[in-house]
């Protein structure tokens, strides 16, 4: 009876290890399908890259999009050729993680010095297709003291979701009104073509984003529109 209980013991332990395994399987396909999509243009990179310095991309024509800023006026992507274009995608309810993204795009803008600072456009796209008013993202970009900063650009909801799927962001909203996305930032050049990509890491420390703020800038240095 022990021998038999101890044997069933172990095939039950052998049947859970294979289904865990499965599971882990089934999981790392999931993740890898997701970065796929999500990095879709991104150009392949040695291990030991890191993501503050951000990662390189195939150079392809960014996505071109119509909406509107935060003082209702229509702007275009292909609008900006000419000015190298730091984009990024920010939920005008958010009071976490998009704050630091904004505030990663402000001093690493800062840092480039006037004259060069005038040739980068900072853009935000509402990464909220609810809360996609005007006064949403004007809002937002009062309480963050970037309304005059940036382009914080938003739209229909259709329209808003046109833009996550070109880009390939992850964007969802809860039942209860929650928006989780990406926390992507790209650098687009002066001839509108995709060149890095950056995510913000979910930390406030000081150390964390220096480093954020310091490979955005070497980021925006290197793509700068050239003479």
């Amino acid at each position: 009876m022990t021998m038999r209980h101890s044997s069933g013991i172990q095939k039950l332990a052998l049947a859970g290890l294979i289904a865990t395994s499965a599971l882990v399987v089934v999981a790392a396909m999931v993740l890898g399908i997701r970065l796929l999509t999500m990095h879709r243009n991104q150009a392949s990179v040695p291990p030991t890259t890191d993501a503050v310095g951000g990662f390189p991309m195939n150079g392809n024509l960014a996505p071109d999009f119509n909406l509107v800023d935060q003082f209702g006026h229509s702007v275009t992507l292909s609008s900006m050729r000419g000015r190298e274009v730091v984009l990024a995608f920010i939920d005008s309810r958010c009071k976490t993680l998009c704050p630091l993204t904004a505030e990663i795009m402000y001093n690493a803008k800062k840092q480039l010095g006037s004259s060069t600072a005038s040739q980068v456009v900072l853009v935000a796209i509402n990464a909220n297709p609810v809360a996609n008013s005007v006064a949403a993202v004007q809002s937002w970009s009062i309480n963050h003291g970037m309304l005059h900063q940036w382009l914080f650009l938003t739209g229909t909801a259709q329209q808003l979701q046109s833009v996550y799927h070109q880009y390939g962001l992850y964007d969802q909203v809860t039942s209860d009104g929650q928006v989780t996305h990406d926390p992507a930032m790209y650098i687009i050049d002066a001839s509108g073509r995709e060149r890095l990509f950056f995510e913000t890491f979910d930390s406030n420390t000081a150390s964390d984003l220096s480093s954020e703020e310091i490979g955005l800038e070497a980021g925006m240095r290197q793509w700068l529109p050239q003479p």
